[in-house]
């Protein structure tokens, strides 16, 4: 079996660009071999809060007896320190969905970072409780990786965002992400692709919208009526079934190349929600 090293997916590469932020970094003892198998393909970033300021990194490594570690990728402690824990998948998404993730495989895609922080409370204002040390560091570790990877700040996302309705969760507490995205963003800097403003994500109807391949339903169907009557350049062969399959996936990427401001993904997020005036249909 190869060595974490020589894996083709797996972020060998974090204390380097971690260093490279000027972050203060440690690692793990064995960090290189740590991890439940290899990554698919790596798409961002997902920030959590451990529920204590105490948390250590090797509670992070090892996990506890009903989830083994690692539990992330990286632990920020509350002075900052970064501690990179595993280059392999973590347990720290569990089941989710965001525009740009399919159903449930945020383990698979993301980067894990665990800050050792309460979270204050779900409703604290930004920042409370984030040590000016800790909370830049997670910005700068964030601002680190999506560097690396090439992708924008709008693909450093929150726990509560992809697990927030299916599992309740709220982590990071007592941050926003929207504001933390612009930090990290100004951490970036120079990279145009990350520094670009990310569209507002639309609230009310839209905010619970998420459809892609295998997708079924009035909402898919719905989903087909508006490509079909309202772009019949490109979407006249989609047939209304309910069923989202290759031919509606091909006329959702079309509509998102021929509207600014859209990600080309096939995934009909907020975003490309809002553009169509798709609106959640509730359930009967």
């Amino acid at each position: 079996m190869p060595e974490a090293a020589e894996r083709h997916h797996d972020p060998v590469w974090l204390p380097e660009v971690l260093r490279a932020e000027k972050l203060d970094v440690v690692e793990f003892g064995g960090w290189r071999r740590r991890g439940h198998g290899d990554f698919e393909d790596l798409r961002g970033v997902m920030v959590h809060h451990t529920g204590s300021d105490s948390a250590t990194a090797a509670s992070i490594a090892y996990g506890r007896p009903d989830l083994p570690g690692p539990l992330s990728q990286l632990h920020v402690a509350r002075d900052g320190t970064v501690t990179v824990v595993a280059a392999g998948v973590a347990w720290h998404a569990g089941v989710g969905r965001y525009s740009w993730l399919p159903a449930n495989t945020g383990n698979w895609h993301t980067i894990g970072i665990e800050c050792a922080n309460t979270g204050t409370s779900p409703l604290a204002p930004h920042r409370l409780d984030w040590p000016d040390a800790q909370y830049f560091a997670v910005v700068g570790a964030a601002a680190a990786i999506i560097r690396r990877l090439g992708l924008p700040a709008s693909r450093v996302i929150g726990h509560k965002e992809y697990a927030g309705r299916a599992q309740g969760k709220w982590d990071p507490g007592a941050i926003d992400m929207d504001r933390f995205r612009s930090d990290v963003a100004a951490f970036v800097g120079a990279d145009a692709r990350a520094s670009t403003p990310r569209p507002a994500v639309p609230v009310g109807g839209y905010a619970d919208v998420l459809l892609d391949r295998g997708s079924t339903g009035p909402q898919v169907a719905e989903l087909q009526r508006r490509l079909k009557y309202a772009y019949t350049a490109y979407a006249g062969d989609v047939e209304i079934d309910g069923v989202f399959g290759p031919e509606t996936e091909s006329a959702v990427r079309e509509f998102q190349r021929r509207t600014p401001g859209l990600v080309v993904d096939g995934v009909v997020g907020p975003a490309t929600a809002a553009a169509l005036r798709l609106r959640l249909i509730p359930a009967l």
